[in-house]
């Protein structure tokens, strides 16, 4: 039975893996990705979209994984990712750009084959429902509890079992220029509506602040080390210049 259950997450995701979590994202969407773009050379950059999930996974894997969090490789219809699996706090995550989670709400409703937020959705949240839902989603639930039940089980192989008590959230995030803007993490039902949601925005703020102070004062040093440098440059020409002078201060005297 669906219930409108009230679930909270502000004291089951922890402060340490709100850190990790921003860092991850910073270092794969402000360093790793601009860090290839300008050393492949290429002239269109189409399968950025892809990049960027390649390297958010790759850092989850390396610095997110420890003796109480998971992250685990799954596949659909080839495509390859991963989820974090928090074994204290009992709540699995996926990590997805805020308008590709959109997007994927909208194709909920019109592709016959479920993405594989629905099938985590379905499968760990079922009981849960939004407060809010919203009028352009579905009227009757699109897809059969076998086709659900039966792509659940082929992603994680019965790694985290439905109705364990666990909890699906996707971790979304906006990036404009390079850099990180924004950051939250959603608890979904299973039309993907949203239960409740953790704002970690002001984990962005501080260090994007000495982020771009540090940037500025780069930029100052550049500028005077550039300025200095340009004023002293000295050319054949102008030291001919200089000695035409100073003949001439000589025969006037």
């Amino acid at each position: 039975m669906i219930e409108n259950k009230i679930e909270t997450l502000d004291d089951r995701v922890p402060t340490d893996l709100r850190f990790k979590i921003i860092a991850c994202l910073r270092g794969a969407l402000e360093e790793d990705l601009p860090l290839f773009q300008e050393s492949s050379h290429l002239v269109t950059h189409n399968g950025d979209r892809h990049l960027k999930g390649d390297y958010i996974n790759t850092r989850m894997q390396n610095e997110i994984a420890c003796d109480d969090i998971e992250v685990v490789a799954f596949s659909r219809y080839g495509y390859e990712s991963r989820i974090i699996i928090d074994r204290s706090n009992r709540i699995a995550y996926n990590v997805i750009s805020k308008s590709r989670m959109t997007q994927l709400m909208r194709e909920a409703i019109t592709k016959n084959v479920p993405h594989y937020t629905l099938l985590f959705a379905y499968a760990l949240n079922s009981d849960l429902k939004a407060s809010q839902k919203q009028l352009s989603m579905f009227n009757e639930y699109p897809f059969n509890p076998d086709v659900m039940e039966h792509g659940y089980n082929k992603l994680l192989g019965g790694q985290l079992q439905p109705n364990s008590g666990y909890r699906y959230c996707v971790i979304t995030y906006e990036v404009k220029s390079g850099f990180l803007l924004d950051c939250e993490i959603l608890m979904l039902d299973r039309d993907l509506d949203i239960i409740t949601k953790v704002d970690l925005a002001d984990y962005i703020t501080p260090e994007y602040a000495l982020l771009t102070q540090r940037d500025s004062e780069d930029l100052e040093q550049h500028d005077s080390q550039h300025r200095k440098k340009k004023k002293k440059k000295f050319t054949q020409e102008d030291s001919s210049l200089v000695a035409l002078k100073e003949a001439e201060k000589e025969n006037r005297a």
